[in-house]
């Protein structure tokens, strides 16, 4: 079967293909002659390209690989079947290794994303967010960002980068996450008496991700959330605060801004903002040595400082280290 010519930004060369998945050259030949998968189609001038889709199938197969099983029982098996294969792998007698346990739940949740990235492929958003709901009901918040949004969230990136995924496939994903956690964190934060917490963004910043799953990690700990949103004016951030005296703020910075930028603007903050009150900042536009403000560059660091915040009167603010 020939491809079309419009179509042809759709496929890859086997060397695009061994790129992206890590997969050798030769092997996937080898692959391809033995099992016949993964699938090609050829060009009019007879060269062979292969769907991207082939893609997340291909990393979840590698996946598989490293936990063990042989080529010949997974080379040609479809992402539902590599799932239940990994999902009867996960199930590993406690009397086992801890380690070998740990590395085959690495792999599972790898698998699992990748059959993500095969819906964002195919614009599936039903099987996009039954997928998040049922993770999210499995784990809770604090997992499900843990250990499937945000690495999600880097994989799309990944995507993006190696033009395996396109702008239209990373804003179709980014608004099946969006819509997902704004509904989850907000049926969490009902009746919430604990501390209040405002997570907003600096002025200027237009992605709202960072601060959903800020969002999503604090409402799993007894905190409150008061959420403003994007691209807010540090004036309005101050007359927020100072009407109603949270305990912290909590900014995402993103990839939009320097370092300098988003220092000057932070210093300003603070300056502005009473000291009793703690600021927290994490993402990869936030700089990690402005004074009297504590960087965390991880989700589980943050969700501890939120725990021991409910414990205590006071937090002293501190530098730890991206949310």
């Amino acid at each position: 079967m020939t491809i079309e010519m419009h179509k042809k930004e759709d496929y890859l060369s086997i060397g695009q293909l061994s790129t992206m998945t890590g997969i050798g050259v030769h092997t996937l030949r080898v692959w391809e002659k033995r099992y016949g998968a993964p699938h090609s189609q050829r060009l009019p001038s007879g060269h062979r390209r292969y769907p991207k889709e082939e893609v997340p199938r291909l990393k979840a197969i590698a996946s598989a690989l490293n936990s063990g099983y042989r080529a010949s029982k997974v080379v040609s098996a479809t992402m539902e079947e590599l799932q239940g294969l990994m999902g009867l792998a996960s199930l590993v007698d406690p009397k086992k290794d801890i380690v070998a346990k740990e590395v085959s739940q690495t792999a599972s949740d790898k698998m699992l994303i990748e059959s993500w990235i095969q819906f964002i492929h195919n614009s599936n958003d039903d099987s996009l967010l039954s997928g998040f709901h049922d993770e999210w009901g499995r784990y809770g918040a604090l997992e499900f960002v843990l250990r499937f949004a945000y690495p999600l969230m880097e994989r799309i990136g990944n995507g993006w980068e190696t033009e395996e995924l396109t702008i239209s496939h990373e804003h179709f994903a980014s608004e099946c996450l969006v819509s997902f956690l704004s509904e989850k964190w907000r049926q969490l934060n009902t009746r919430k008496l604990g501390p209040l917490v405002l997570i907003t963004t600096l002025p200027g910043e237009t992605y709202s991700l960072g601060i959903l799953l800020c969002a999503a990690v604090t409402a799993a700990t007894q905190s409150k959330v008061l959420f403003m949103g994007v691209n807010n004016p540090i004036e309005e951030i101050v007359d927020v605060v100072d009407k109603n005296n949270p305990k912290l703020i909590t900014l995402s910075i993103s990839h939009k801004f320097d370092l300098v930028t988003s220092e000057k603007l932070l210093v300003d903050l603070r300056k502005k903002i009473d000291r009793k009150i703690s600021i927290a900042i994490g993402g990869k536009g936030s700089p990690c040595t402005v004074q009297g403000i504590s960087y965390f560059h991880a989700f589980d660091k943050y969700y501890d400082y939120l725990t021991n915040l409910n414990k205590t009167p006071e937090i002293e603010n501190s530098i730890t280290g991206v949310i």
